[in-house]
This record gives C-alpha cells, structure tokens and sequence, in this order.
C-alpha cells in the first residue's frame, strides 16, 4: 500500500534527522520517532484520501438508487487502482461490484469478485456463500461462511444462513450446534431461539424475520409481499462507505 509505505518514509526520516542530530544520545529514540510519526502520517494519508474518495461512492450510490447498475459496476472499477492507496479499499469495491452483480443475475463476474470481498464485508460473504451453495460447491459455501463468522462474530445472521445450509443437507446435529453458537453470542435473540427449537423438535428453520436480507439470497423463493419490493431491496445491499484507519 503506497499510503504505509509513505508514512514509514516520512517516519524514518524524522527517525534519521532525529538521531544523527543527537538531539537525545541514544538512538533508540529514533525508533520510537519512526513509529510515532509513521502511525501519525498514515492516519492522517488515510483521511485526506477518505474525503476524496467518499463523493465518488456517494455518486455510484445515485446511479444505483436510479437503477443503472452496469454504469454504478463500471465506476466501481474504475476506482480499483485506487485501492493501491487506501488500506481495505479493494475488499470493499470487490464487495460491491460483487454485491451488484449477483443481484442483477450475473453470476459470474459476482463469483469472481465475492471471493475477493474484505473479510469484514458480510454481505458479500454471505452472498458468495449463496452462489457457491447453489452451483453446489458446498464446502466453498461454509468455507464462505465460517470466513464471515470468524470476521463477523457479533452477527447473527451468518449463523443462521450456515446453520440452514447444514439442516438442508440433512445434517441436523451440526445445524443445531451452529446456532447454539449463535445462542452464546446473542442470548435473547428471538430467531435463534425460535429457529433452535424448531430444529429440535424436527421442523425446518424458519427464516423469514431476517427480511429481504435472507431472500436476496436466493436460496428460498420469498413470498408475494417480498417480491414487489425485492429490486429495492437488492440495491440497499450497497452502503458502505469508505472506511477510515484511526
């Protein structure tokens, strides 16, 4: 990254300027320089090139609210060299055009680029484990999904979606411990209380609290009140903003 390796520049240098000076005798106070000032400059790197790289998102955000997905695809991948600048950047365009890809039906270039989502961007993860499941690459799928538990601990969802994905192939135990993994995260949490007792007593999962969020996988047909809004509902899969290092 052009932004880690500038600010340790600018930090070995003040390290350099600060030892041959002797402004201390030591110089082990050049290294210390050389790590304070490099974690200053890259925080400050990562900001100005955050503010300039916002408007851009804001703007792809519109075409997508107004349904030109191609042209929003195409300005994501415009902006891919800048990711050679900004720390986690490429996770989250690859995140996006992938996000929109699958939404719109081209599995392929989702495909490609989900799998090179940030672990962090959940979403994705879930939607790569989707499209694995389906083209039946199942062990892709859960390696998807554990990649976004490990990521995504707090979130109940990814739980959810693998413990469907187990319950489905029959593997009801596994399924169940899964979501006592949910359980322990989250104790209260209704849809894991709800979807555990309906596998324990034989019923299957039931997955329609988590809204539009599940159907957009397309692993279950969503019922009629869903499908009028299902396009929309698509396109909010695109919120991210550009993520600043502090």
């Amino acid at each position: 990254m052009y932004t880690i390796f500038i600010a340790m520049l600018i930090g070995a240098t003040s390290g350099a300027i600060w030892t041959v000076l002797a402004l201390w005798k030591t110089w082990q106070m050049g290294i210390v320089l050389f790590v304070l000032v490099s974690l200053v400059a890259f925080i400050v790197l990562s900001r100005v090139l955050a503010k300039r790289i916002e408007p851009r998102f804001m703007g792809i955000q519109k075409q997508i609210q107004a349904g030109q997905t191609q042209i929003a695809i195409a300005q994501l991948e415009e902006m891919m060299p800048l990711a050679r600048w900004q720390v986690m950047l490429k996770g989250q365009i690859h995140a996006q055009i992938g996000l929109l890809a699958f939404a719109s039906g081209d599995e392929k270039r989702a495909e490609e680029h989900l799998a090179k989502a940030g672990m962090r961007a959940t979403e994705a993860k879930l939607a790569h484990a989707a499209l694995e499941y389906r083209a039946g690459r199942k062990d892709k799928a859960r390696a998807a999904l554990d990649i976004a538990i490990r990521a995504n601990k707090k979130q109940i969802m990814p739980y959810h979606v693998y413990a469907w994905m187990l319950a489905k192939d029959g593997e009801r135990d596994a399924a169940i411990n899964k979501l006592v993994e949910a359980e322990k995260v989250e104790k209260s949490n209704e849809s894991t209380q709800e979807n555990l007792g309906r596998l324990r007593n034989g019923k299957k999962l039931n997955m329609k609290r988590f809204g539009m969020a599940w159907f957009g996988l397309q692993l279950e047909k969503p019922p009629a009140q869903y499908r009028a809004g299902q396009g929309q509902a698509s396109r909010k899969g695109f919120r991210q903003k550009p993520q600043r290092r502090n």
